[in-house]
C-alpha cells in the first residue's frame, strides 16, 4: 500500500488553511496527531538511549481569542477515524494508569521478526486545567516519567505493593490560556520536569476570521486522503535512521548551539526555559523522525526532515517566552504583564484612562510599581500633563512579544 500523499503535514495545513486559528496551531496539532498514529512502535537508537516520537505539545493563547479548541478538534476528528488509543481529558491519576495498561498491543520488528509489546496512549485535552488539576504535583511526575517511553515504569498500588507497564508511551496535545498556570503548575515545577518536556506553542489572536465555512468537495476529499495516509503511518515500526548529510548536520548544529548556551547566549532568554534549552536536541531528533514519516515510509531522516524540523521549533522559541505570562516569583508581575499585553496593543494612552481599564486588577500605588517596570524595560515613556495631573504612556517597542 503507498502514500496517496507527497508529504501529509503539508496536505493537513491545507486541509485546514479555510479556518481562524494561527497556522502554527495546525502545524503542531499536525506534528501531534504523526507522534500519536506511530505510538511506540518507530524509535531512533542514540548512544545508550533509544528516542521515540512521543511529545508533549501544549498550545496557549488567551480564552475564546485564538482557537486553539477548534484547532484541536479538526484533528482529533481524524485520529478518531484511524483508531488511535485515546483517553479521556478529564481522568485520575490512577483511572490514566488503568488507561495506559489497557491499552496493551504488539508489533513485530521489520528486521529480527520479534514480537514487541507496548501500551500508547494519546490524550487531547482543550482545558488542560481539567486534565493535569490543579497543583498536582503526583500527576505530574507521572507525565514526567512517562514522557521518557521507558521499557517498563512500575509503580505502587493502593494495596501497598508494586506493579509495571511494560513499553509506556504517552502523547499529550493540549490547550490554555496563560492566567492559567498559575494554578495548574505550582511554582517549583516551571523551568524543570514537566515543562522541560513541552513544547509551548503561544499565540494572542486568531489568524483571520471565516464568518461561515462549509467543507467543499475538495477538503472532504483531502479529508479522506489524510485518514488513509494516517493509517499508513500508523502501521510502521523499526528504528529510524539519520541519513549521513542529516545526521552530519545535526552534529553541527548540536555543536554551535551547546557552544552558544555555555556562553550563556540562550534560544530562549527567560530562566523558566533553562530546563527545555537542555533538551532541545531530544525535541528535535522526536521532530525529524515525525517529519520524515510525514513525508515517506523509508524510516531515514533526510537532510531536508532535519531543516525542517529546526525551522518549525525555532519558530515556536521565537514566542515560547510569552507562555506563562504573569507567573512569577514577583508580587506584581501578572499585572504588570497584562499592562504591557494592552499596551502593546494600543500604543498610547492616558494614566487615567488604564487605571480606569485596570481599576479591579490595581490600586494606585500598584500602578506606581507597574509603572516603574516597564520604564526600567524600556518598554514605555511617560509624558507628564502636570495641568491635567495625568500623564500619556507611550509604548516603545519592540512588540511584546519579541521583548
Amino acid at each position: 500500500m503507498s502514500r496517496e500523499l507527497t508529504d501529509w503535514l503539508t496536505t493537513y495545513l491545507k486541509y485546514t488553511e479555510n479556518s481562524e486559528p494561527p497556522r502554527s496551531y495546525h502545524i503542531w496539532c499536525g506534528i501531534s496527531l504523526i507522534a500519536a498514529a506511530l505510538q511506540r512502535k518507530v524509535y531512533m537508537k542514540w548512544g545508550f538511549d533509544k528516542i521515540f516520537p512521543n511529545m508533549y505539545i501544549v498550545l496557549v493563547g488567551p480564552s475564546g481569542k485564538c482557537r486553539k479548541g477548534t484547532a484541536m478538534n479538526i484533528g482529533k476528528e481524524i485520529l478518531k477515524d484511524v483508531g488511535v488509543p485515546m483517553t479521556s481529558e478529564s481522568v485520575t491519576r490512577e483511572a490514566l494508569i488503568r488507561a495506559m495498561q489497557r491499552a496493551t498491543d504488539n508489533y513485530q520488528e521489520r528486521d529480527s521478526g520479534k514480537i514487541v509489546f507496548h501500551c500508547s496512549l494519546t490524550c487531547h485535552s482543550d482545558e488542560l486545567s481539567v486534565f493535569l488539576g490543579q497543583n498536582d504535583i503526583k500527576f505530574l511526575s507521572t507525565l514526567t516519567d512517562w514522557y521518557d517511553s521507558r521499557d517498563i515504569w512500575r509503580y505502587e498500588t493502593k494495596g501497598g505493593g508494586t506493579d509495571e507497564i511494560k513499553g509506556v508511551c504517552f502523547n499529550l496535545l493540549g490547550a490554555t490560556a496563560p492566567d492559567w498556570f498559575q494554578s495548574i503548575l505550582p511554582q517549583e515545577a516551571i523551568g524543570g520536569g514537566f515543562t522541560s518536556r513541552v513544547i509551548f506553542v503561544s499565540e494572542e489572536d486568531k489568524e483571520k476570521t471565516v464568518a461561515e465555512h462549509n467543507l467543499t468537495d475538495e477538503e472532504k476529499s483531502l479529508r479522506q486522503a489524510l485518514k488513509r495516509d494516517l493509517e499508513r503511518i500508523s502501521i510502521l515500526a523499526g528504528e529510524v535512521k539519520f541519513s549521513d548529510a542529516a545526521r552530519s548536520a545535526y552534529v553541527d548544529w548540536y555543536t554551535t548551539e551547546e557552544a552558544k548556551i555555555e556562553a550563556g547566549n540562550f534560544p530562549i532568554s527567560d530562566q523558566r526555559f533553562a530546563g527545555y534549552c537542555t533538551r532541545r536536541a531530544t525535541h528535535i531528533k522526536k521532530l525529524s523522525m515525525i517529519l520524515s514519516m510525514s513525508r515517506d515510509d523509508s524510516m531515514e531522516i533526510q537532510l531536508e526532515d532535519f531543516e525542517r524540523a529546526k525551522s518549525v521549533l525555532t519558530a515556536a522559541e521565537r514566542k515560547m517566552h510569552n507562555t506563562f505570562g504573569g507567573l512569577g516569583q514577583a508580587q506584581y508581575s501578572e499585572i504588570t504583564e497584562k499592562v504591557l499585553t494592552f499596551l502593546t496593543a494600543v500604543k498610547t494612552i492616558k494614566r487615567s484612562d488604564l487605571m480606569k481599564r485596570f481599576y479591579r486588577d490595581m490600586d494606585t500605588e500598584t500602578l506606581k510599581i507597574v509603572e516603574s517596570v516597564l520604564v526600567s524595560m524600556k518598554a514605555m515613556r511617560v509624558k507628564l500633563l502636570p495641568e491635567q495631573n495625568d500623564a500619556i504612556y507611550e509604548f516603545r517597542g519592540p512588540d511584546k512579544r519579541t521583548l
